[in-house]
């Protein structure tokens, strides 16, 4: 089984016994060393053997290897830019729900309900949206990540529990603290002006 990926001499070609004997060739050998050895070796190489010809790959590995950091750099900046534009719609959806909250803390206030109360009932209602948010993230991303690791680019999917916990984590911080600061502000409303309107 052959690699192709890898920048290694794997290519195979199978021929007859007999037909290459009389066949002009030459022979390709992969050479591994560290790279303050590598001029010592290539100088000495080249003093015995005069029709050798060396090709240093290192430099081809190092290009490959910066075009790659490129590709994770660019992936990175996309999943930041959508874990950016999820926050401000959940941010949004905070905001739009904020004079029903207002109202209902003004009614929890009035039917004797203390601060602390009140907070508690929105933190574990903001709780359990950012856990719903976590899942519905996790599932996703998990999902989208082994199809197009499996069938776009034909490789082994491996899950990492890491990265979906730390999205779970970021997106039920992020959604505790945008309720948080929603809840703050409806505590503080005075309730004769909110109840005298209504």
């Amino acid at each position: 089984k052959i690699d192709w990926r890898s920048l290694r001499f794997d290519f195979a070609i199978i021929f007859a016994p007999g037909t290459l004997n009389n066949a002009p060739h030459s022979h390709t050998a992969a050479l591994q060393a560290p790279k303050e050895l590598e001029d010592k070796i290539e100088k000495t190489v080249s003093d015995r053997f005069n029709n050798i010809s060396i090709i240093r790959v290192r430099e081809a590995l190092q290009a490959a290897a910066t075009m790659l950091d490129g590709i994770g750099a660019a992936i990175r900046s996309t999943a930041a830019v959508t874990i950016l534009g999820g926050s401000l719609v959940l941010a949004g959806a905070v905001a739009a729900g904020r004079r029903r909250r207002i109202y209902d803390a003004v009614v929890f206030k009035v039917l004797g309900a203390t601060r602390r109360t009140i907070l508690k009932a929105f933190l574990l209602e903001y709780g359990m949206l950012g856990i719903a948010t976590s899942i519905i993230a996790a599932l996703i991303g998990t999902l989208t990540a082994w199809g197009i690791v499996v069938f776009l680019m034909d490789m082994a999917w491996v899950f990492i529990p890491a990265a979906v916990w730390t999205t779970v984590s970021i997106c039920l911080i992020v959604t505790m603290i945008i309720g948080f600061a929603g809840t703050w502000r409806a505590l503080g409303q005075k309730a004769a002006p909110l109840l005298r309107n209504e």
